[in-house]
């Protein structure tokens, strides 16, 4: 009972994780994610809970392109102590669209891309995810990704990609 009432105090008084500027959207350079993606990257950041709790991240990711030109992705997670594994699907549909699958997501990963921005969205059984991946011009990317539940950002990663 009481951990419900301090998660209900922190909603009221808090709403949602507190906005952090991310880098701007420039032409260049532009961000090509099957290349960047294709090949073995790593990310590593940290995982903000609307509760106040944190949590490090770190991600291996190995890229492979496939016959259909989709590329996939498969990625190990760690999450504090904890380890998991999923996979991607991304199709380019022209014109900086793309679509795909996730493992966690109930439906299509829908993305866009301009210049060096990438916004994509998909949907998992419990919440709605948004998420930005930014190039820098030191060729690693930013990456913002927040979950949304209730109308409220619960939750907020923040992660460097590099490329290995």
């Amino acid at each position: 009972m009481k951990r419900a009432a301090a998660l209900a105090a922190s909603l009221l008084l808090g709403g949602c994780l507190p906005s952090a500027p991310l880098p701007p959207q420039a032409d260049e350079p532009a961000l090509d994610p099957i290349a960047f993606f294709t090949g073995p990257s790593h990310g590593t950041g940290e995982l903000a809970l609307l509760t106040g709790k944190r949590t490090p991240i770190a991600v291996r990711s190995v890229g492979h392109m496939q016959r259909d030109g989709a590329l996939r992705l498969d990625q190990d997670i760690r999450e504090g102590t904890k380890r998991r594994t999923r996979r991607w699907v991304i199709r380019p549909l022209g014109a900086g669209r793309f679509t795909g699958s996730l493992t966690e997501a109930i439906g299509p990963v829908e993305a866009t891309v301009r210049g060096n921005k990438m916004q994509i969205a998909y949907a998992t059984n419990d919440y709605r995810v948004r998420q930005v991946l930014v190039l820098q011009a030191d060729g690693t990317i930013a990456n913002r990704l927040d979950v949304i539940k209730w109308g409220l950002n619960v939750a907020r990663l923040r992660e460097r990609i590099s490329r290995t």
